[in-house]
C-alpha cells in the first residue's frame, strides 16, 4: 500500500510510514454488495395444444434441385409471310348484251340509245340484230317464192350479208376520210347492226301488209314500201347524228357530205351485191 502523506510504499501491516512516521490506518474492508435476489418469474400458463395442429405432421423441407442454366435455343427461321393482295377490281366486260336496257332506252330516245352503245363493247348486240334481219330475209324469201325457192332464199341471204358488211366498212373508212372521230370496225358493227334493228319490225309489217292485200284482192296502193322507207330513213338519221356528235371541229356541211358519200356507197354496194349473188344462185 502507499502512504497517504508522502506517497511512499509502505509494507503491508505497518502501523506507521517508515519514511515520514505517518500513522497508517488499517485498510477498510471493501463492502461486499448484498446478493440481489433473482426475481421470481410469474407462472406462465402452458399453451393449450391445438389438436388439429398436433395431427398434422411437420414435413421436412424438400430439398430442391439447383436451378439449371437456361439452354440456349437456336433461332427458328420463320417463313416470310406473303403480303395480302389487295382486292382486284373487276374489269369491265368487253361485251354488252343488255337487251332490256337497250329496248328501254330505245323507246325513250331511239337515236341516243344506239349512239350511246356504238362502242366496241356493243359489237355483239349489233351483230345479233343484223343477223336477225338477214335470217328474216332468208325466211321470207322461202315463203314468198314459188319457184327456185332455195336459190332465191340463199341469194337474199348472202346479198343482205354483203350489204351490211359493206356499210360497216364504208362508215369505218369514211370517218377517217372526212376528218371525223375515227370509228373502229367493232364500233361500226354495233352502230350499223343496231341501226338496222327497226328494219326487222318494218319488214315484218310490210310482209303482213302484202299478204293481207293479196288475200283481199285489193289493188289499192300498198303501204309495204312505206314501212321499208321509214326504216331506211331512221338508219340515215342515226348515221348523220353520229357524224354530228363526232365531227371534231368540223362543220355540219362536212357531216352532210359524209352522209351523202356513205349512202351513195351503200346503194352502190347494194346494187353490186344483188347483181353478183343473183348471177351466182339464179
Amino acid at each position: 500500500m502507499f502512504c497517504s502523506k508522502c506517497g511512499n510504499v509502505v509494507p503491508d501491516g505497518s502501523a506507521t510510514c517508515p519514511n515520514c512516521g505517518n500513522p497508517m490506518s488499517a485498510p477498510s474492508p471493501i463492502p461486499t454488495a448484498a446478493p440481489v435476489a433473482a426475481p421470481v418469474a410469474a407462472p406462465v400458463a402452458a399453451p393449450v395444444a391445438d389438436p388439429a395442429a398436433q395431427q398434422i405432421p411437420v414435413q421436412a423441407p424438400v430439398a430442391q434441385a439447383p436451378a439449371q442454366a437456361p439452354i440456349a435455343q437456336a433461332p427458328v427461321a420463320q417463313a416470310p409471310v406473303a403480303p395480302v393482295a389487295a382486292p382486284v377490281a373487276k374489269a369491265p366486260s368487253n361485251i354488252d348484251l343488255d337487251f332490256g336496257g337497250f329496248f328501254k332506252d330505245f323507246f325513250a330516245n331511239p337515236i341516243d340509245a344506239i349512239l350511246n352503245r356504238a362502242k366496241p363493247s356493243g359489237w355483239l348486240l349489233g351483230l345479233i340484230f343484223a343477223g336477225g334481219f338477214v335470217l328474216l330475209e332468208f325466211i321470207l324469201a322461202l315463203i314468198n317464192n314459188k319457184v327456185k325457192i332455195a336459190q332465191y332464199a340463199f341469194c337474199s341471204f348472202f346479198t343482205e350479208i354483203g350489204i351490211i358488211a359493206a356499210l360497216m366498212g364504208i362508215i369505218t373508212l369514211f370517218t377517217k376520210l372526212f376528218g371525223l372521230k375515227p370509228l373502229s370496225f367493232l364500233s361500226s358493227v354495233a352502230l350499223v347492226g343496231m341501226a338496222r334493228m327497226p328494219m326487222i319490225a318494218m319488214r315484218l309489217l310490210a310482209f303482213i301488209n302484202t299478204k293481207v292485200y293479196l288475200a283481199m284482192d285489193i289493188n289499192f296502193f300498198s303501204i309495204s314500201s312505206i314501212f321499208t322507207s321509214l326504216a331506211t330513213i331512221f338508219m340515215i338519221l342515226v348515221i348523220y347524228e353520229y357524224a354530228l356528235n363526232n365531227k371534231e371541229n368540223k362543220s355540219k356541211v362536212t357531216c352532210l357530205y359524209f352522209l351523202l358519200a356513205t349512202m351513195a356507197a351503200f346503194y352502190f354496194a347494194d346494187s353490186f351485191c344483188s347483181w353478183m349473188f343473183y348471177k351466182l344462185f339464179i
